[in-house]
């Protein structure tokens, strides 16, 4: 059994962690681009932490069942599909299927409060789930390829792959949210 210590995980963490600043600060650019858009529908500025924090917890959960699984000798680093594998891909599936039009209805719902119309009970959860469903299949398929290529060499998809994903997850939540949002509003 390897024990991986302290200054292992920082060697490992400090290069993943720079990345993640970086790619932080351009959601917020983007975010900051698009004011008038979540001034307009203040519903989805609401949401917006939720709806990002559901997207990073499941490629973080996904990740580390992987990274566990890899660690377990319980699947390969390949890409064939194994039961483990699917059985982690649906159970992540249908988390998202049911997390985002929840959050949708808790958007309409703030929007509602901004004296919003009622078409927003309607078009909020479709824009929640579609732009969730688009965030979390592109996550899967990162969360796969992170974790194979980072098992394959010897570093740790925990330490290195689960900070990288919620954080590309951050900006790739948001653009898609805003892009869905805008074309269906």
């Amino acid at each position: 059994m390897t024990y991986i210590n302290a200054k292992e995980i920082l060697k490992e963490s400090i290069p993943v962690l720079t990345i993640c600043v970086t790619i932080s600060v351009f959601s917020g650019l983007f975010l900051n681009k698009n004011t008038e858009l979540l001034k307009f529908l203040p519903g989805l500025l609401i949401i917006m932490p939720s709806f990002i924090a559901v997207n990073g917890n499941i490629s973080s959960v996904l990740t580390s069942r992987l990274s566990s699984a890899l660690h377990m000798g319980l699947i390969k680093p390949n890409f064939r599909r194994t039961k483990i594998l699917l059985r982690n891909i649906y159970s992540m599936l249908i988390v998202s299927m049911v997390s985002f039009p929840v959050l949708g209805f808790v958007a309409a719902a703030a929007n509602s409060l901004f004296g919003a119309s009622k078409a927003a009970f309607v078009i909020f959860p479709l824009i929640t789930f579609t732009a969730g469903m688009i965030t979390v299949l592109l996550l899967i398929f990162a969360s796969i390829l992170f974790s194979y290529v980072t098992y394959r060499k010897g570093l740790d998809p925990d330490t290195v792959v689960i900070p990288l994903l919620t954080t590309t997850g951050d900006l790739v939540g948001i653009v898609v949210l805003l892009v869905v949002t805008g074309m269906m509003i």
